[in-house]
C-alpha cells in the first residue's frame, strides 16, 4: 500500500512539473511574438532609405561639362548653362553618383543671302534640339554618355525628320585621361572667328568656314590646368551631291583620317592649333587636310575678339587659305551685338 501511494504521488509531481513547462514555453512564444509585432511596426514607420538618402532629386542645376569634348561657342549660347538634373541616390552632404541631365531650345530666323551669279533668297529656317547626358563614378573612373535629338526646318512644308547630330560615350580613367567615341565635330575644327565663334547659327550662307565637318571617331584627351590636346581617328562620310557637303572638304564617300588639336585656356587670353588629314577613297582624289589656329581676347563681361586662320588642300587638289575675325560685346543686359569679316581663297 505505501508503494502505490508513492507511485501515485511521482506521477502527480511529474504532471505538475510538464503543465508547467508548456505554461513557460507559452510566455516565450507570446513574448517573441511581441516582440516581433514591435519591430515590424518600426519598420513599417521608418523611410525605406537611411537617413540623409533621396531614392532621387529633379531640380535645376549646373550644366557638366564632358571630358574630353568641346562645346562650340555657338552651342553653349544655345543650351545655356543650366540643364534638369536628375540625381540618382543623392545623400544631405553628398552629391549623386549617378546623374541624369537633359536640356534643349527651338529657334526660329529670318535669313536673307544673296549670292553673286544667284538669285538672292529670303526664308525662315527653324530648329529644334533636345540634349540629354548621363553619367555615373565607378571604381575606375568616370563614364558617361551624351546624345543630342535635332530637327531642322529650311523649305515651305518640308521638315528634314529628326536625327542625332551628335552621340558619345566616354570614360575617365583619370582626371586628366579621357577615352572616348562616337559622333561629333572633327577635331581640326577651329572654334574661332566668324563661323566658330559666332553666336548665330546661320553663318552657313558664306564659305568661311574652317570646318572639316563631323564625324565617326575614336578620340584620346589630355586635359590638366589651362592646357589640353587630343588625337583622334576620324571617319568621315561626305555628301557629294552638295557643292560643300558641310564641310570645308566637301566630297565623296567615307574617308578614313587623324586629327590632333593642342588648346589653351585662360580668363583673358585663349587660343588653339589644330589639324586635320584624310585619306581619299575615291581613285583620282587628292588628301584633303587642314592646318589652322585661333585665338581669342576677352574684356570680361563687356565685349571680346576672335581671329582664325587656315589653309589646306581639298580632294579637287585645289589649295585654299583664308582668314576670320568676330568682335562682340554686351550693349547691355539684354543687347548683344556681333560683327564678323571674313576672306577665303
Amino acid at each position: 500500500m505505501k508503494t502505490m501511494k508513492v507511485a501515485l504521488l511521482a506521477t502527480a509531481a511529474l504532471a505538475a512539473v510538464s503543465i508547467s513547462a508548456r505554461a513557460d514555453d507559452a510566455s516565450a512564444l507570446k513574448a517573441e511574438l511581441a516582440a516581433l509585432n514591435a519591430r515590424v511596426a518600426q519598420l513599417e514607420a521608418s523611410p525605406a532609405l537611411p537617413t540623409g538618402y533621396s531614392l532621387l532629386t529633379i531640380a535645376e542645376g549646373q550644366t557638366s561639362a564632358t571630358p574630353g569634348l568641346e562645346v562650340l561657342h555657338k552651342d553653349a549660347v544655345a543650351l545655356g548653362d543650366k540643364s534638369t538634373v536628375i540625381g540618382i541616390m543623392p545623400t544631405a552632404d553628398m552629391p549623386a553618383s549617378t546623374t541624369i541631365e537633359w536640356s534643349g531650345y527651338v529657334r526660329a530666323a529670318i535669313v536673307y543671302s544673296k549670292v553673286q551669279g544667284y538669285e538672292k533668297d529670303t526664308s525662315i529656317r527653324t530648329r529644334g534640339q533636345l540634349n540629354v547626358k548621363a553619367k555615373t563614378d565607378t571604381s575606375v573612373g568616370e563614364i558617361g554618355v551624351k546624345i543630342g535629338l535635332r530637327v531642322n526646318g529650311t523649305t515651305l512644308d518640308v521638315n528634314n525628320g529628326v536625327v542625332s547630330n551628335e552621340y558619345w560615350g566616354y570614360w575617365a580613367m583619370t582626371p586628366e585621361l579621357t577615352l572616348a567615341g562616337g559622333y561629333t565635330g572633327s577635331l581640326g575644327n577651329i572654334g574661332y572667328g566668324y563661323d566658330g565663334a559666332c553666336s548665330c547659327y546661320y553663318t552657313d550662307n558664306a564659305d568661311a568656314a574652317f570646318n572639316p565637318g563631323d564625324s565617326k571617331q575614336m578620340r584620346l584627351s589630355y586635359a590638366s590646368g589651362p592646357l589640353s590636346m587630343a588625337i583622334a581617328v576620324e571617319d568621315a562620310t561626305r555628301d557629294f551631291l552638295s557643292a560643300s557637303g558641310g564641310s570645308v572638304f566637301g566630297g565623296g564617300d567615307s574617308d578614313l583620317g587623324v586629327a590632333a588639336e593642342l588648346k589653351y585656356t585662360g580668363d583673358a587670353f585663349n587660343g588653339e592649333i589644330s589639324a586635320v588629314w584624310r585619306n581619299s577613297s575615291f581613285a583620282g582624289e587628292s588628301d584633303p587636310y587642314q592646318i589652322g589656329a585661333g585665338i581669342g581676347f576677352s574684356l570680361g563681361d563687356m565685349a571680346s575678339i576672335s581671329l582664325a586662320a587656315a589653309t589646306g588642300k581639298l580632294y579637287n587638289n585645289q589649295k585654299f587659305y583664308g582668314a576670320s575675325v568676330l568682335a562682340s560685346a554686351n550693349l547691355s543686359e539684354a543687347i548683344h551685338a556681333e560683327l564678323g569679316v571674313a576672306y577665303k581663297n
